[in-house]
């Protein structure tokens, strides 16, 4: 119902509903013109209804109204508390009883009257069923994963001193390659190379140039020269002619560094069996051999050498019996294998954790197993673990299999597969820590690779991104292989050396 009032300002009559009958003017002008008049702006606050409270997250002082709620200091404190995994459970908690309350399930979407009654608007306003099903809908939803997936790449850009001039294309798929103009903001080189839909950032190469191995040993002989490990360059004697970069006598360990430029099949001549075939003559002339990609020096160089803290026994000793076991969030342990696991991030559904002093030290992270996701017939309990790893330079005694039975206690598993990179854990099974803790060695791995641009040979791209499906739909004929299609778009690749695969068979 509409009322009639007087300004008090301009003393013009106009129209107002009901509830707002206490209203004095008709509109914001004629209430600072009102205001200005009579000296009420700049009116000290009434400090009767505010308050003095504590920030429940970080304890400092600050004023709110007496009648909200509000609990943190600021949007920094609350994003804090809110990361905490108990209130995460607190407040899931009390989402599933205000919705068991109302509707009488847990989540709404599981009310066959909320399905029906949304279908049935859905339908009236779209004219489909589900939401994927209308063009207009879909095309929003690409500009809103753009726009994501640009906030998340302009930092890392940022924290690689680089800047794009070109507009960005979403690519969420990483299945091609766009390329693109950047600027390197340290020595204003402008140069073209690509971002895949995994967010990997190309680099400046006049700030980074194509890097020989003697470059990349540096990085490791230092490391040696300053933990007094005595190691031999460049020996040919020991393999019979092939050499090895840098061993260590002490430990029978050797060490290779492979340049992706100068290990590349086209540009360094190196085929699928090279390195494989260094690993099989070193483990018989009974030297463990490690070898590391120059991406992995270059770009994780804090992990290479925390590995190599373990190998040579320099890390900190920590016992598992100490450590609390915790489940760890998806951002949480995304953070964490970046910092720690040369293969960075695992697609995963399971992750555990052990934790010192509230911090966490180790993470093991599962899923299940590859074959059987969209295979009906095979046994839901079969799971694979993908990830494990430590904080840099410690060493969890007990770590490995207190996560393994913790896992296995709390999900009862019938079997559990996992793979060990050849490069890293040796060619000898026996050695790695998943024979130790009881699983079965299955067997070898062909080697695998990896396709690298030639306008940039420091990342590596894993050939998933480069089927020979993906590329036909791209328009490259059918009658060419993969690897003649790759060639022409203008990438190389690199081989590794394969894996073991081991399987745990856990009986009842």
């Amino acid at each position: 119902m509409k009322i009639e009032l007087k300004c008090e300002s301009c003393d013009n009559l106009f129209l107002t509903d009901y509830k707002h009958r206490d209203k004095k003017f008709c509109n914001r002008q004629c209430y600072f013109d009102f205001a200005r008049k009579n000296n009420l702006l700049g009116k000290p606050k009434d400090e009767s209804v505010r308050e003095t409270r504590n920030c429940v997250q970080c304890g400092n002082e600050f004023v709110e109204r007496k009648k909200h709620d509000r609990k943190l200091c600021s949007d920094n404190c609350r994003l804090l508390w809110n990361a905490k995994e108990e209130n995460k459970v607190e407040r899931l908690k009390k989402s599933k009883e205000s919705h068991f309350l109302k509707y009488g399930v847990e989540s709404i979407f599981q009310s066959e009257d909320f399905k029906k009654n949304h279908k049935e608007i859905f339908f009236k306003k779209h004219g489909v069923n589900y939401p994927m099903h209308n063009k207009e809908f879909v095309e929003k939803l690409k500009i809103t994963f753009r726009e994501k997936h640009l906030i998340k790449l302009i930092p890392k850009l940022n924290e690689y001193n680089l800047m794009l001039l070109d507009d960005y294309i979403v690519n969420k798929s990483g299945s091609t390659s766009l390329s693109y103009n950047f600027k390197c903001n340290v020595c204003d080189n402008i140069f073209t190379s690509t971002v895949l839909g995994s967010g990997k950032i190309p680099i400046c190469r006049k700030c980074y140039p194509i890097v020989k191995n003697s470059k990349l040993e540096e990085v490791i002989r230092d490391f040696l020269n300053y933990n007094n490990i005595g190691y031999v360059d460049n020996n040919r004697k020991i393999l019979d002619g092939k050499e090895i970069d840098l061993y260590v006598p002490s430990h029978n360990i050797g060490i290779e560094i492979n340049g992706n430029y100068f290990h590349s099949e086209n540009s360094g001549g190196k085929d699928k069996d090279y390195h494989i075939d260094k690993m099989k003559i070193s483990n018989d002339k009974k030297i463990k051999l490690i070898q590391f990609f120059e991406d992995e020096i270059l770009l994780k160089k804090e992990i290479v050498l925390s590995r190599l803290s373990s190998l040579f026994k320099l890390n900190n000793t920590l016992y598992a019996r100490k450590c609390e076991i915790r489940e760890v969030n998806k951002k949480d342990s995304t953070f964490f294998l970046e910092k720690n696991h040369l293969q960075g991030n695992s697609v995963d559904k399971f992750r555990y954790g052990l934790f010192f002093n509230d911090e966490l030290v180790s993470l093991m992270t599962f899923g299940r197993k590859r074959k059987v996701l969209g295979n009906k017939n095979s046994d839901i309990n079969e799971f694979e673990l993908v990830r494990f790893c430590n904080k840099l330079n410690f060493n969890i005694v007990g770590g490995f299999s207190k996560l393994l039975h913790f896992f296995i206690k709390n999900h009862n598993p019938n079997k559990i597969e996992t793979y060990a990179d050849i490069r890293w854990s040796g060619i000898n099974p026996e050695e790695t820590v998943y024979f130790r803790n009881g699983f079965k060695y299955v067997h070898h791995t062909p080697p695998n690779y990896w396709y690298i641009n030639t306008n940039s040979y420091l990342n590596r791209y894993h050939r998933y991104n480069f089927r020979k499906d993906v590329l036909v739909k791209e328009g490259f004929p059918k009658e060419k292989t993969e690897w003649e299609i790759m060639k022409e778009k203008g990438y190389d690749r690199i081989w590794d050396c394969g894996s073991m695969k081991f399987e745990l068979i856990i009986k009842r």
